[in-house]
C-alpha cells in the first residue's frame, strides 16, 4: 500500500492540516511530493467552505529542500525545476489564507514554501537558511518570494552566505511572524487560523489577492528569466559536485573549472 506524501486533515469547518509526509527523508522535495501538494492545494481551494491551510511538516523537520538524489538526474531537471515554480506559486496565490507551522529546519526549496505562506508560525529549534550557492546552484525561484518579502540587505545575507538562521533571527527579518515552543506551533497556528476566520471570507480573498497583486507585478514579468538562471545553474558542473558533496557528507571541491575556493 502507497503511502501518501502529502495528508489532508480538516480540522474544523473552514480550517484544513496539509501535513508533508516524507519524514524518513525529512519531507524533501520530490517530484511527486510536489504535484501531491499542487493538487491538495487546488482540491481545497476549489471548496468555497475551505479558507484556511495550515502547512506543516511530519517527522523531525519541516521541509529539507530539493531531493538532491532526484534532482541529480538530468533527466528530471526540467520537471523538477517546473515542479518547485508550480509549488511556490501555488502556495502563494491560492485563495486560502496559508499558515506555515514550522520546526526542525527549513532549507532552500523547504524555506521558499515556508516563505511562500501568508503567515508563519516557527517553533523556537527551527533553523532557516538558503545554502543553494553551497551546493553549486542559485536560488533564482525562491527569490521570486523572498525578495518582495524582506529588505535587500536581509535577502543578500541569506543568500550570499548560505548560512542557517534562528527562528529569532528571521523574526527579525520578518520572515516569520510568531516564534513558539515546538510543543505550541500546531496550536498558534490553529489560533491565527481561527482568528482569520472570524473576518468576512470574501473580504479576506479580495484582501489577499490585493496583497500579491502589489508584491507579485516584477516576479510575474520576470519568472522565465528566473527559471533559466535556475536551470542554468542546476546544469553546471557546480551543481554535480556540490550534490555529490552534500550526499558524500563531505565539503564540496571547488575545482578551477567548476568555480573559486573561497
Amino acid at each position: 500500500m502507497t503511502v501518501p506524501l502529502v495528508l489532508v486533515e480538516p480540522l474544523e469547518p473552514g480550517v484544513s492540516i496539509v501535513t508533508l509526509n516524507r519524514p524518513e527523508r525529512r519531507n524533501a522535495l520530490s517530484i511527486a511530493l510536489m504535484r501531491e501538494l499542487c493538487e491538495a492545494v487546488q482540491s481545497l481551494a476549489a471548496d468555497p467552505r475551505e479558507r484556511v491551510l495550515i502547512l506543516r511538516g511530519a517527522g523531525p523537520a519541516f521541509c529539507a529542500g530539493l531531493d538532491l538524489q532526484e534532482a541529480a538526474d538530468p533527466q528530471l531537471i526540467d520537471s523538477s525545476a517546473e515542479w518547485v515554480k508550480r509549488s511556490l506559486s501555488t502556495i502563494r496565490e491560492t485563495s486560502l489564507i496559508t499558515i506555515c507551522a514550522a520546526h526542525g529546519g527549513a532549507i532552500a526549496g523547504g524555506a521558499g514554501l515556508m516563505a511562500a505562506c501568508d503567515l508563519v508560525v516557527a517553533a523556537d529549534n527551527l533553523k532557516i537558511g538558503f545554502p543553494e550557492v553551497r551546493r553549486g546552484l542559485v536560488p533564482a525561484l525562491v527569490s521570486t518570494v523572498l525578495c518582495g518579502k524582506l529588505r535587500d540587505g536581509d535577502v543578500r545575507e541569506l543568500f550570499l552566505l548560505g548560512e542557517l538562521i534562528s527562528a529569532k533571527r528571521a523574526k527579525k527579518m520578518g520572515l516569520v511572524q510568531h516564534v513558539v515552543t515546538a510543543e505550541q506551533v500546531l496550536a498558534e497556528a490553529e489560533r491565527l487560523a481561527r482568528t482569520i476566520l472570524l473576518g468576512g471570507p470574501e473580504s479576506v480573498r479580495q484582501t489577499k489577492r490585493l496583497l500579491n497583486l502589489h508584491a507579485n507585478l516584477e516576479a510575474d514579468e520576470r519568472i522565465e528569466e528566473f527559471i533559466a538562471s535556475h536551470l542554468q545553474a542546476r546544469r553546471g558542473e557546480e551543481a554535480s559536485e556540490g550534490a555529490a558533496a552534500f550526499l558524500d557528507k563531505r565539503p564540496p571541491n571547488w575545482t578551477p573549472s567548476t568555480g573559486t575556493t573561497p
